[in-house]
């Protein structure tokens, strides 16, 4: 069902329906206020509910209205920040664990979708396995398998090289050649996800209350005082758990997420031609920073994302935008009409890791998850649980990427620079490629 409150998407054209909940009226009280219905916010509030706390719950617009509600569908482990870079940064061990954590996060989201009774919100042929594909379109050469399976091994993880010839067996693609395949990787209609993740927490006791924007936040006594338009939050925990789209609740942090649009398009029901090019209904990706991810959806519809602007304005011809992205990788979907199209807004820090941790006594943040973000945002949800449970202290994993300042305008500037460097990277090394294996034939 299509709903004008939430912004034109497939997912909010085939999403459940779900009630209005009533902003946030008069003074409560409670044991930890969370800022923002993403699934940053949501996975918090229904870990701390399953732990007993009274949890209140205040998002600004409607559940799943942001980021949450409009992307990939792909939940895997890892984050934005490549796990090479990582190990450098860190050490393997601290890397390792981090990426541990990143995995516990997607055992997170399946075992929710167990427990909320909602197997259909996962979605492609679960009983094969597939999972995900990051697929390479330049040659990645003769030590390409021996390279992942080293990197899978430091880190714990259970992705898998595949050499070209079983890419193209199942994605008839002339861009691709060789592949990392994740088995544990998997796909859902997110929308639907974060209405039942919203509606677990109101079974379990917690409140959520929509269109309810956080406007203050001060200290009280040992805890603080959460303020919106109508009412207010007495907690000894507050988590702000806004992403891109935090307001000015607590402009430090704000300003330490910089926001980064990218875009989505679902195309026409395509029959029997989409089976011709692709037989892998699976996640996929390519390896460049900012490159294609993709998976069929409804059974014969191709769902494309792809594309970082840190404009957030829809650029005009979007679906024609879309559409050329699309058939540059498969050319014979040339003509295939899109249905939807839309843009969606994510948060990134500099450091391009997520911001989780305690940064006073009792305020929490669990934001920043931008380009990477299913599985994540319930791996920090889980660390500032644990964190306000008394449980551990696993959010320090965390702790050596901060909230620093986001550079502002300037830094919306120097990101967009850096995605254009990177394409123009990308595109002249897929085309020096070409044109030696050109050479090589003649």
């Amino acid at each position: 069902m299509a709903d004008t409150d939430y912004p034109a998407s497939w997912y909010a054209a085939t999403r459940d329906s779900s009630p209005d909940r009533p902003p946030l009226a008069g003074k409560v009280e409670a044991d930890v206020a969370v800022v923002g219905a993403g699934f940053a916010g949501l996975h918090t509030a229904r870990l701390l509910a399953a732990g007993g706390r009274k949890v209140v719950l205040v998002e600004r617009r409607r559940i799943g209205w942001g980021a949450s509600g409009r992307n990939g569908g792909f939940v895997g482990a890892g984050f934005a920040a490549r796990s090479a870079a990582l190990i450098d940064r860190l050490g393997l061990d601290h890397a390792r664990r981090l990426y541990a954590q990143s995995q516990r996060g997607v055992a997170i989201v399946r075992t929710a979708l167990d427990e909320l009774g909602r197997p259909d919100i996962r979605m492609g042929q679960i009983l094969m396995g597939m999972g995900k594909l990051t697929v390479s379109r330049t040659d990645q050469g003769a030590g390409f398998a021996q390279r992942t399976r080293a990197l899978a091994e430091k880190l714990g993880a259970s992705f898998e090289p595949w050499e070209a010839a079983r890419v193209r067996a199942l994605i008839v693609s002339k861009r691709y050649h060789q592949a990392i395949h994740d088995p544990q990787s998997f796909h859902i209609h997110p929308l639907n996800l974060a209405l039942a993740l919203a509606s677990d927490i109101e079974r379990r006791g917690g409140r959520v209350h929509e269109h309810s924007e956080a406007a203050g936040l001060d200290r009280q006594g040992a805890g603080w005082r959460l303020r919106t338009e109508g009412g207010e939050i007495a907690a000894r925990h507050v988590v702000l758990a806004g992403n891109a789209d935090l307001g000015r609740v607590q402009p430090r942090i704000a300003r330490a997420v910089l926001p980064v649009a990218t875009y989505v398009a679902v195309t026409e029901k395509i029959g029997a031609r989409l089976a011709d090019v692709l037989r892998w209904t699976g996640a996929i990706s390519d390896t460049r920073r900012a490159g294609d991810y993709y998976r069929i959806v409804d059974g014969d519809r191709l769902l494309w994302g792809g594309r970082i602007t840190t404009d957030p304005r829809e650029p005009p011809g979007l679906r024609d935008m879309m559409r050329g992205d699309i058939v540059s990788v498969y050319p014979e979907l040339d003509g295939v009409r899109i249905d939807y199209a839309w843009p969606g807004i994510m948060g990134y820090a500099p450091h391009m890791m997520p911001q989780v941790g305690e940064i006073e006594p009792g305020l929490w943040v669990c934001s920043a998850f931008g380009g990477h973000g299913l599985a994540q945002t319930a791996a920090g949800a889980d660390a500032v649980a644990a964190g306000i449970l008394g449980e551990d202290d696993r959010w320090k994993l965390f702790a050596p990427f901060g909230t620093a300042w986001a550079g502002g305008p300037l830094g919306r500037l120097a990101t967009q620079l850096i995605y254009w460097k990177l394409q123009a990277s990308d595109w002249w090394d897929e085309k020096r490629q070409a044109e030696n294996a050109e050479k090589l034939r003649t």
